[in-house]
């Protein structure tokens, strides 16, 4: 079905490799980002499109037929084709694309973009597939960095005002501290984020204030009108902030696993159990929700560690 050979396994540089033939070709660009193209052959491909067409013609009416009983030339000619290519696409690329990333050891994190390249009938089909593996964390001596953010903020400078006495020194809360941790990762640990996943988050960020503002009972465009923005400094504002959180998310996973953070499953049902009530304790004790869970206490663990530092 794919139409592909034998390919390097080796990981991307920073700059572009593509390992390619005729039929085949996979393309390693900067931030562990991929492009990947590949062919379904026709008569796979009209295999699909017919089951798809024999399906829609058991659901569509036209005049002088009755329902489900027109000729399948006679619906192809009257259907939306765009809308049927779709529905052919959406039944055949999945399963393609699943295959050609387990086929060459490629371990994408997002959903991929895919280009169709090329859909002429009697010739394989032609896409392209664009998506993007975890980033490579370079943590360094990162202790050695969040120790020093938080000594450095205890040393008085003029600009801190009167220097307190020393048994009067104020503590600083967890809060504080954590954003010294944060500030600390974020300057100092090496993580290339890829401009694929940055849009995906900006995207997801953008749909729940877009929810927000609805909720609220005004539009967008009024919304940034109140606050003298436009839409393109909006998206940019967004876009930093997902560059920081995913990055922050990617630096804690390092460190998890650095340290060998590990939760138990009490510490799970725990959590499960302070749930106000019982349908929403049921809710998160599925597999899902729990892994979930885990993952929270997972981090939360590690910024524990980093604040006491």
């Amino acid at each position: 079905m794919i139409k592909s050979d034998s390919m390097s396994k080796t990981k991307p540089s920073t700059t572009s490799k593509a390992k390619t033939d005729n039929k085949y070709k996979l393309t390693w660009l900067p931030k562990k980002t991929f492009e990947l193209e590949f062919a379904v052959d026709w008569p796979t491909a009209k295999k699909t499109y017919d089951q798809v067409l024999k399906k829609v013609s058991q659901e569509t009416e036209i005049k002088g037929f009755r329902k489900g009983k027109a000729p399948i030339k006679i619906v192809e000619q009257n259907v939306d084709k765009q809308k049927l290519y779709e529905e052919v696409l959406k039944q055949l690329l999945p399963s393609v694309y699943e295959a050609a990333v387990k086929q060459h050891n490629l371990k994408p994190i997002i959903s991929p973009k895919i280009q169709a390249l090329s859909l002429k009938e009697g010739e394989d089909w032609q896409f392209k597939a664009s998506a993007c593996e975890a980033p490579e964390i370079h943590l360094a001596d990162y202790q050695k960095a969040v120790k020093g953010e938080l000594a450095k903020e205890a040393i008085w400078t003029p600009d801190k005002g009167k220097p307190e006495k020393d048994d009067k020194k104020p503590t600083k809360t967890y809060d504080q501290k954590i954003k010294l941790v944060t500030k600390a990762l974020l300057d100092n640990v090496k993580a290339e984020i890829s401009d694929l996943l940055i849009e995906d988050e900006v995207n997801r960020m953008l749909s729940k204030f877009l929810d927000q503002v609805n909720s609220l009972g005004m539009t967008i465009d009024q919304y940034l009108s109140s606050k003298q923005i436009n839409q393109q400094q909006l998206r940019l504002s967004y876009q930093k902030q997902a560059e920081e959180t995913l990055k922050l998310e990617f630096i804690l996973l390092a460190i998890i696993k650095d340290k060998k953070i590990k939760i138990d499953d009490s510490e799970v049902d725990k959590m499960i159990d302070a749930a106000p009530d019982e349908k929403i304790k049921k809710q998160l004790n599925t597999p899902l929700q729990r892994a979930y869970i885990s993952s929270i206490l997972a981090k939360r663990k590690a910024l524990d560690y980093l604040a006491n530092l």
